[in-house]
């Protein structure tokens, strides 16, 4: 039997606690019972572990009127669907095709709206167009309030295009330390961070500007400083201007990886829970987000259903990055539900065909997960076949040569030589301290030291035991 208000209580549950602060804000609701089923959803979100029932007492009509408030106000603020509208008035616009109710709509719409909005630069370049337009018809009537708003916000439109040009070059430098170790970004965060907390640009531009800075912060680990930020970040997505389910939730999955980075796990697990309610384009990375946090908190099954309800997404995304994180993560979730043989050959199947995509993109995340299904078996031969036919080991050293690193490919190695080949124990014990003696930095790092560790010692047992790591 279907309980009473299933789909009111599905499309509560569904909505972010951002969006409930922002239709608390001058809602003017007055009717009791309404309000009282706006409270209950605030609270339901607030306490997911603990929610409570809607009032069945309270007529289904209510709850009707409710679900289309909240639809019809977020939709008035979704900076998504004010993108849809105006690049849709833009085509029609430069195909002759706009119609007289739209003209008067934009021309309404420019009396009102915001240099602050999401969009506003878009809006700008659109109106350009549509001056363009009028001109060259002799629409003089139209003509002068859309020229006296082009030259109202000039000057802003120019800083603001200057500043998207600065942060292209950004971009280049965040992403070239990123995949390629070429260049230095930390040189960027000042601009990045006057950009943000500059309250006169529009909303897009600061938001780019704030994403960009989170990016350099994980390339330096500088946790404080990305959780300093992201906490600023939280406070303005409470603003209307940069309202949308895409923005929060991106927002959700970048604040639970910068918990996760802390070790703050159960924060982490909450928002990598909330980033999964949007399924779109980057729902993938959501999911690798959240698998990577329940794998810390040993919640292993909960990871493997999670993964394999999302094997339907993983099919369809374009994005490699994405496609061999999941792929190594699925490989460790079925080694932690002790599936080492189905480990294994998924993994293996998935190297054939994408050899080259894995070393392009997550070979490390990959190996890691492929060696640990191999050493849960036993097959130390094979490890060190896979080690040596990949020269993983040199890799492994020049990919992270320059920042906090633990060599866990060499850790693998030196395991399955010691019990396969039997190199000596003196040079066992020499690998292991420089490998597990480094001083770590990131609290993260220092997490799976102590994990690979414990995986190492059913091996290694008096090796493990012998071996001080050091107090970082």
């Amino acid at each position: 039997m279907k309980p009473k208000l299933a789909i009111f209580t599905k499309f509560a549950h569904a909505l972010y606690p951002h969006e409930i602060a922002l239709l608390l804000k001058d809602h003017q609701i007055e009717d009791e019972d309404n309000l009282a089923i706006i409270h209950s959803i605030e609270h339901n979100s607030k306490h997911p572990e603990s929610r409570k029932p809607f009032d069945p007492s309270i007529d289904k009509r209510k709850y009707s009127y409710v679900k289309r408030w909240i639809e019809n106000k977020l939709q008035s603020m979704d900076v998504d669907v004010y993108f849809d509208w105006i690049t849709e008035l833009e085509k029609k616009i430069m195909t002759d095709s706009i119609s007289p109710e739209e003209e008067k709509s934009l021309l309404k719409h420019l009396k009102s709206v915001s240099p602050h909005h999401y969009h506003f630069t878009r809006l700008y370049e659109t109106v350009q167009h549509f001056r363009d337009y009028l001109l060259i018809r002799m629409r003089i009537v139209y003509y002068k309030p859309v020229s006296e708003f082009l030259d109202i916000y000039r000057q802003q439109y120019r800083e603001a295009a200057v500043i998207h040009n600065t942060l292209n070059d950004a971009t280049f430098d965040i992403i070239s330390q990123h995949a390629f170790e070429k260049t230095e970004s930390k040189q960027w965060i000042d601009r990045l961070l006057s950009v943000f907390r500059n309250d006169d640009l529009d909303a897009y531009t600061r938001y780019r500007a704030v994403v960009r800075l989170m990016y350099i912060y994980y390339n330096y680990r500088e946790a404080e400083a990305l959780k300093k930020i992201t906490n600023e970040l939280n406070d303005v997505l409470s603003q209307p201007a940069f309202y949308s389910k895409r923005i929060l939730a991106n927002y959700y999955a970048n604040r639970s990886l910068m918990h996760q980075k802390l070790m703050e796990l159960e924060q982490a697990e909450k928002y990598g829970y909330l980033s999964i309610r949007q399924q779109n384009n980057d729902y993938i990375f959501y999911v690798n987000n959240l698998c990577g946090v329940l794998i810390k908190r040993k919640k292993y099954q909960d990871a493997l259903t999670l993964m394999q309800k999302s094997i339907a997404f993983l099919k369809k995304t374009n994005s490699m990055f994405n496609r061999i994180g999941f792929v190594a993560l699925y490989v460790k979730v079925l080694v932690f539900n002790g599936k080492n043989k189905e480990a294994s050959s998924y993994a293996e199947t998935v190297r054939d065909n994408y050899k080259k995509e894995i070393f392009q993109y997550r070979w490390h995340l990959f190996y890691e997960a492929y060696l640990l299904a191999l050493l849960r078996q036993g097959k130390y031969r094979k490890i060190i076949s896979v080690i040596q036919r990949n020269d993983l080991l040199n890799k492994e050293e020049k990919a992270f040569n320059k920042r906090d690193f633990l060599a866990v490919l060499r850790s693998f190695y030196l395991t399955a030589a010691y019990l396969e080949t039997g190199i000596s124990e003196k040079k066992l014990s020499e690998g292991m301290r420089d490998i597990f003696n480094r001083t770590l930095n990131d609290i993260s790092l220092r997490y799976k030291r102590q994990e690979l560790l414990e995986e190492l010692r059913p091996h290694l047992p008096q090796a493990i035991t012998q071996l001080a790591v050091g107090k970082d």
